[in-house]
């Protein structure tokens, strides 16, 4: 037979093998994408036959967020205290790994858990025109805090007193346990309190994985019951994170849901479903 009639039935055999690989992977998808569909059904019933409705819209198609790693960056501290407190500052140890960096400007001090604070000179960080909710994002960028508004309160013109509350955000996710308050007087910045931050670059955790969608809707209402607690409706499901406890070394962060219904607001973690009632405000 002629190497050229070989080869063509060669070729015949190959393409119809990948054909054949690719009917069964294809297969393989829709009958996966078909069991997830089926899934996600099952647990939208389940609550509706207890009580709790959902629209389809509301419930995340996967769940984008998988755990992660962060580690103090202590390095990096100074440099942020100087951008914040516009030229070079002087560093204090004040003992269990707190550093106070300071200047005429005032100062600011870092925590290992990502806790923060600072109190600056009056007039020190003036609004002068800028709206305090613009110049509020600004000025924690100087952190590498990208804020997004949580409150405003009190006067917000430019000579009145206010505070506002911003919540960090990481890559566009919220992060629902840090944020910070400042506090203006007669138009000017002059504290920051009740701060919490990321502390460095978040690492993917492959230790642990997020559980599938349809078993977070039936862990929250198990959850939810198991608090005592009763709602008739979900409003929103925000897929963000939250961090663990702090210990030595590098912290977590934990994958959430912010899930709002009727009655209220609660996160629901999901690698463990622990649900958590969120405060008022948070």
């Amino acid at each position: 037979m002629e190497w050229s009639k070989i080869k063509t039935i060669i070729l015949i055999i190959l393409a119809g093998t990948n054909l054949l690989l690719f009917s069964f992977v294809m297969r393989q998808d829709l009958q996966t994408r078909s069991a997830q569909r089926q899934a996600r059904q099952e647990a939208i019933s389940f609550l509706e036959n207890n009580g709790v409705s959902v629209a389809e819209s509301v419930i995340p198609q996967e769940m984008s967020l998988q755990p992660q790693q962060v580690e103090r960056d202590r390095e990096s501290e100074p440099e942020l205290a100087q951008a914040l407190l516009g030229s070079q500052v002087e560093e204090r140890s004040l003992g269990g790994e707190v550093y106070r960096y300071h200047n005429q400007q005032g100062y600011i001090q870092f925590h290992a858990d990502g806790a923060f604070q600072g109190e600056f000179v009056e007039g020190a960080f003036p609004l002068d025109t800028m709206n305090i909710r613009d110049y509020s994002v600004e000025i924690m960028k100087r952190l590498q805090f990208q804020g997004e508004i949580q409150t405003v309160t009190g006067d917000t013109d430019a000579g009145g007193d206010a505070t506002v509350v911003l919540r960090q955000v990481w890559n566009g996710v919220p992060l629902f346990d840090r944020q910070v308050t400042l506090t203006y007087r007669g138009g000017s910045l002059v504290s920051m309190t009740s701060g919490r931050r990321l502390t460095g670059t978040p690492q993917a955790d492959e230790s642990r994985q997020s559980m599938e969608v349809p078993t977070a809707l039936i862990r929250f209402y198990h959850g939810l019951t198991a608090m005592g607690d009763v709602c008739s409706r979900i409003d929103s499901i925000t897929q963000g994170y939250v961090g663990g406890s702090y210990s030595p070394g590098p912290s977590s962060l934990v994958p959430v849901w912010q899930i709002v219904t009727d009655t209220g607001t609660y996160l629901l973690d999901t690698i463990t479903g622990e649900v958590t009632r969120m405060e008022s405000g948070a």
